[in-house]
């Protein structure tokens, strides 16, 4: 058995894991970094590209991705990918976590050029062959951030920035383009999603206190939804509320406060309008609601062109859905889903 990032058993850490998702903290996450198929070849063929030899630790991230697999098999493919990479970055990232790799020494070029895989579905087997060629991100999810949570953020993300190099958009293109990290620890990205009042006025702040560059996923129709009215659309479009998010209150940032964050140096991007799913946007209608007027009002505001988004329950870019091909002649770079994140064609 490999030498593990923490004594916790895979079952142990997928029960931790899940006890940072009840409590509404931020959860750590593996996802596999890929270039999505070519537009029009939405079938690449079988097969990873040729890999330059891996870190030492990337391929005893892939050894233990195997091991606790193996022990956390689930009814499908994809959850069992699920309960794996967060049981495994729960080790590596969370509680009791031991620091990672040592940095490149200084004048140290990293390794050639190692192109992503193109591979759009979700397997365990293509998942280990990311992690053991270096190509994933580390990512925390967070959701609502709550006044009374502020010490307790700032000391979780300053223990990031202790142990990570913190990330913008243009780190992940160059990563994305070359199959290559060019800084000399590890990258880490904390992740608010859905646009949260309390993520501008907590999370925000946090971030600049820790020293670390945070990505807002805004769902753009809660910003736009009166504010007496806020409280009951997060419940009717799964957008999860805590008790410091009282009805009647603004619970959704609004348009100045996204351009502040811009202005700031965060990443802000459309997490949707509405917090849909891919596989419910079907028609036009759907698409310029879901994805292009989004795109079109983060724009508006910051100034900038929003690269990246992100659907609920996440979504693998196949090239083969309307929703997919809308993504790229939206302008978008990136999306994001539970497992991966992809460079889109173009």
């Amino acid at each position: 058995m490999s030498h593990h990032l923490s004594a916790l058993t895979p079952h142990e850490a997928l029960e931790a894991s899940l006890r940072l998702v009840a409590g509404r903290r931020g959860v750590p996450m593996f996802v596999s970094l890929r270039s999505a198929p070519p537009s029009g070849d939405p079938h690449p063929e079988a097969g990873h590209p040729p890999r330059t030899p891996a870190q030492p630790a990337d391929l005893e991230l892939a050894e233990s991705f195997s091991e606790f697999r193996d022990q956390l098999r689930a009814d499908t493919e994809e959850e069992t990918v699920v309960r794996t990479l967060q049981s495994l970055a729960y080790t590596g990232l969370g509680p009791g976590r031991v620091s990672p790799r040592a940095p490149i020494p200084a004048g140290q070029a990293p390794d050639a050029h190692r192109p992503l895989s193109c591979e759009p579905g979700i397997s365990a087997d293509d998942t280990e062959a990311d992690l053991r060629a270096g190509h994933f991100l580390r990512v925390v999810n967070y959701h609502n951030t709550p006044a009374s949570w502020k010490d307790e953020l700032v000391a979780e993300l300053r223990g990031y920035k202790a142990d990570f190099e913190t990330v913008d958009v243009a780190d992940l293109e160059q990563f994305a383009r070359t199959g290559v990290w060019h800084k000399p620890r590890p990258g880490l990205l904390p992740v608010f999603y859905e646009g949260y009042r309390d993520n501008y006025d907590v999370a925000a702040a946090a971030c600049e206190e820790a020293g670390v560059i945070g990505w807002f996923f805004v769902c753009t129709a809660f910003v736009d939804t009166p504010v007496e009215a806020q409280y009951d659309y997060a419940l009717a479009h799964r957008i999860k509320l805590v008790s410091e998010n009282p009805r009647g209150e603004r619970l959704a940032m609004n348009w100045a406060e996204i351009a502040d964050l811009h202005r700031r140096g965060h990443v802000v991007t459309p997490h949707t309008a509405s917090h849909a799913p891919a596989r419910q946007v079907l028609t036009q209608q759907d698409i310029e609601r879901e994805v292009i007027e989004p795109k079109r009002l983060m724009d508006r505001a910051t100034g900038g062109s929003a690269l990246c988004t992100a659907w609920l329950e996440g979504s693998a870019w196949t090239g083969e859905s309307a929703a997919d091909r809308a993504l790229v002649e939206a302008g978008y770079r990136f999306v994001f889903s539970n497992t991966m994140v992809q460079r889109l064609p173009g």
